[in-house]
């Protein structure tokens, strides 16, 4: 029969590896905000220092719940929590890992202060310590030490809440060669973007449900990647997927696709909440919430490829604790995978979205409709295996026009320079613009559509000295041709000009 022997991980070995388990700044932040959120807190300040003459710390501040001595010992606990065990709904954490593996992912001194409405309780995991001891040794402060901690008159001016702080950030300084100040300015800056898109529908409830997040005295905005307020947003209808969870219950997945708006559709504040038009197409893809808080974004899990016809698709997926397990959701919070047993049924919910964001966008490919009836400078040809090439439409009227009015030497020139045009339209930068949405598309201002009504009364002039059909008809021609098609306005001006002379 088998022997039952203790055998402890060496805790210096333990902790570095712990250490290493790859978190970035932002999320490692973002994790101990989670505990905050789980306290009940209504705001989180995320304090800096402002000078390099300041104690190098970070410290992140609610107004939560707060914690016994008992209690604080216990979160503090690595594994205080088991993944398989029950938890409130609105619980953030999986593992009890998260607050101190994130924590000492940054720096090698952890301390937690709470203050649950009667005392001031600390404890400090201090990796400095743990290798002069070789021991799994917590520290607990006494109220002097307490006292000498930064940003502790923050929380001493509260009611009640957690006060956290790093200290000793080794990885920083490796990494930055010792500019640790100047580093965690980046950092206070790269912050904002990142938790107003994580937590931004934390941050957008209303009255007592809404979280506050300060950096410093900043109260940061949410951002919106769904832009769901945007009268141009296209909603798709909710799908709701039931999933048995490893205990066979019956747990529900709330599938929302979204359509976003053309980039010229959208105001400066649009393109703010969105979180800027910059690198849109890397943003397509599924929206992966866990209890309102976002855990992956812009993928597709193999489910298709990003592509520039679909970038505008946002799919939002909303999951209750209870089915971590199915979804292999990582300790970080920033890995997950799509369960077998709704793969398919995701596929299906999202084709629909899928084929309208194609369709727009293909609809979007010329400044109107393809219609046979319009006049289109540029022709789209097929070439070989199911490829295109663009030529310049040498019977637009526009080219007519302009081909009339040269002689056959001149027009040879002419001739010469489209073909070298046609042969170098700069393909790869076109497309590297509008990936980023960056290319005009429209151009309504009042010099161009003045432009395009001299060109209008031109058109109109010539073609009445060879015909006799009248202007009003020939103005409803020309109406069909690039650019005239796109400016409608001008066909009331012509009719004006040509009617009254």
């Amino acid at each position: 029969m088998s022997t039952d022997k203790i055998h402890i991980p060496k805790a210096s070995t333990l902790m570095k590896s712990l250490r290493s388990m790859g978190y970035s700044f932002e999320s490692a932040v973002a994790d101990v905000i989670d505990n905050s959120i789980s306290a009940h807190a209504q705001n989180v300040h995320i304090l800096f220092p402002t000078s390099p003459m300041d104690e190098l710390a970070l410290g992140i501040l609610d107004d939560g719940d707060g914690m016994s001595a008992d209690v604080l010992f216990e979160a503090m606990r690595y594994g205080s929590n088991s993944a398989d065990e029950e938890r409130n709904e609105d619980d953030l954490g999986r593992f009890g890992m998260g607050m101190k593996s994130a924590s000492l992912s940054q720096c090698r001194c952890l301390t937690v202060i709470s203050f649950d409405g009667k005392s001031l309780n600390s404890y400090t995991w201090d990796y400095k310590h743990i290798l002069e001891t070789q021991d799994w040794t917590i520290q607990e402060l006494n109220e002097s030490e307490i006292d000498a901690l930064p940003y502790i008159e923050n929380l001493k001016s509260q009611k009640k809440g957690t006060l956290v702080v790093w200290q000793d950030f080794d990885v920083i300084s490796k990494s930055s060669g010792g500019q640790v100040f100047s580093t965690l300015k980046e950092y206070c800056l790269s912050l904002e973007n990142s938790l107003s898109l994580i937590f931004h529908r934390f941050i957008s409830e209303t009255g007592n449900a809404r979280l506050h997040i300060f950096i410093n005295k900043l109260d940061i905005k949410p951002l919106d990647p769904f832009l769901e307020l945007h009268p141009k947003t296209t909603r798709k209808k909710e799908i709701i997927l039931d999933v048995k969870d490893s205990d066979g219950i019956e747990r529900y997945i709330h599938v929302r696709p979204f359509i976003l708006p053309f980039a010229t559709e959208l105001s400066t504040k649009d393109k703010r909440l969105v979180g800027g038009l910059d690198n849109m197409r890397s943003k397509q893809g599924f929206y992966i919430y866990r209890n309102k808080r976002l855990i992956i974004w812009g993928k597709w899990f193999g489910i298709k490829q990003p592509a520039e016809l679909t970038k505008n698709v946002r799919i939002r997926v909303d999951i209750p604790n209870s089915l971590d397990d199915i979804w292999s959701i990582d300790i970080k919070k920033q890995q997950a995978s799509i369960p077998k047993q709704i793969l398919n049924r995701l596929k299906k919910a999202i084709e629909e979205a899928l084929e309208f964001s194609t369709r727009q966008q293909n609809y979007r490919g010329r400044s109107k409709k393809i219609n046979d009836d319009i006049d289109y400078i540029w022709d789209r040809k097929e070439g070989r295996n199911n490829t295109f090439f663009y030529q310049i439409n040498r019977e637009s009227k526009l080219f007519q026009f302009v081909r009339d009015k040269m002689s056959d030497e001149d027009y040879g020139y002419l001739e010469m320079l489209l073909s070298e045009i046609e042969k170098n339209i700069p393909i790869q930068q076109l497309y590297i613009d509008k990936s980023n949405e960056a290319i005009a598309l429209e151009d309504n201002t009042d010099n161009r559509v003045d432009d395009v009504y001299q060109i209008g009364v031109s058109l109109v002039s010539a073609l009445m000295q060879v015909r006799n059909d009248g202007a009003e008809t020939i103005i409803e021609e020309i109406m069909k041709s690039e650019p005239l098609c796109n400016y409608p306005d001008v066909k009331t001006k012509l009719l004006q000009y040509f009617m009254s002379s």
